[in-house]
């Protein structure tokens, strides 16, 4: 078996390729989650808390909040609704079980991620599915406006 020269370095470019694509996927889900959707947890008083979505895959979605010691929502044992808005009054339900939880920091502020498990069983899994393979289909077809095409109305 021959050895790779000390100083020399194999470069996996598929795995590089599918790194980009990987990352270009979860900035992309982040501009449809901040920008065209609202995502809504309820809780057990009925009231709809504001999360962040940071992902979501077939099988799992996660999630933040800003850290509140005073409203500790969700806790890790939780199975819990999370309302996806696309209208300001129409949305796709969706049933998680929080697998896991971790405290961060980000520009000095404290919050809580939640890693989920999506339950596959309900009623709107299908049409989640089919979001989800939008938003990866969305992620490799995109393209960043680079603002050289002018706009007429006529």
């Amino acid at each position: 078996m021959a050895k790779t020269p000390v100083g020399s370095e194999i470069i996996d470019f598929k795995s590089a390729q599918q790194e980009k694509l990987e990352e270009k996927r979860r900035k992309n889900q982040r501009i449809i989650f901040k920008n065209m959707m609202g995502v809504y947890g309820i809780t057990g008083d009925k009231k709809l808390n504001a999360i962040e979505l940071l992902d979501l895959s077939d099988n799992g979605i996660s999630f933040r909040i800003p850290f509140n010691v005073e409203k500790l929502w969700p806790t890790d044992s939780s199975d819990i609704t999370i309302r996806l808005y696309f209208t300001q009054d129409t949305y796709i339900p969706l049933r998680v079980k929080i697998q896991n939880s971790k405290s961060m920091i980000e520009e000095g502020i404290k919050y809580t991620r939640y890693g989920c498990v999506v339950e596959k069983s309900g009623s709107s899994f299908e049409t989640y599915k089919k979001f989800v393979e939008f938003t990866k289909a969305y992620s490799t077809e995109s393209y960043q406006d680079q603002g050289g095409v002018q706009v007429f109305y006529i």
